[in-house]
């Protein structure tokens, strides 16, 4: 079967933002990255080589069979490259950024149940908070996954990637990233948190 060709496409600042003033742009730059990932390409898919389950922490949990782990990184696109590397991935999680910096907070998953006619349906909240705990940005229900369940015991990367920067009012100190990541066809949710500091 002839490999299909994989699609980016370019950032682009929701409709919502692109009512906002100049100012405001330059304040809080958000965007949704969609990637197209196709499930029949190995580039976008990494296996999970221990099948021994990993206790859950805040970041990465498990429930009924369907995994999710939440990692915010710098460079969305550089991880994107990385990711689609025959070989396992490094991945490195952000811990402290600079304002300016591209980030990405992406979800990657495994055993999301296939309806009927073999497809995942899997969604994503994503929130940002800021260090006084006020909500920096939330996007909800953006499509995780919506194409072919991969096999189980494969590890994906989510399609919902959540790319933003933090400029020169954003305060300093932890800003914490939350997702809620569900598979629709089996009903699960987890809740998944992660942090990262500006200095």
């Amino acid at each position: 079967m002839p490999k299909e060709k994989q699609k980016e496409k370019e950032i682009a600042l929701p409709r919502q933002l692109n009512r906002w003033p100049a100012k405001q742009h330059m304040r809080i730059l958000v965007a949704i990255l969609f990637v197209v990932f196709f499930a029949s390409s190995p580039a976008f898919a990494q296996s999970a080589g221990n099948k021994d389950s990993a206790p859950d922490t805040p970041d990465r949990k498990a429930l009924n069979g369907f995994g999710g782990h939440l990692i915010v990184v710098e460079d969305p696109r550089g991880f994107i490259r990385e990711w689609m590397k025959p070989e396992t991935p490094k991945i490195n999680p952000a811990k402290e950024v600079k304002r300016g910096d591209s980030i990405g907070a992406f979800v990657l998953f495994a055993g999301c149940k296939p309806d009927s006619h073999d497809i995942c349906k899997s969604e994503v909240d994503y929130t940002v908070y800021r260090p006084d705990g006020t909500v920096f940005v939330e996007r909800k229900s953006l499509p995780l996954w919506d194409l072919q369940a991969p096999p189980a015991p494969i590890i994906q990367l989510g399609k919902a990637i959540l790319a933003f920067k933090l400029g020169p009012n954003d305060g300093d100190g932890v800003y914490r990233v939350k997702a809620r990541v569900s598979d629709l066809n089996a009903n699960v949710t987890l809740e998944l948190e992660t942090e990262f500091r500006l200095k």
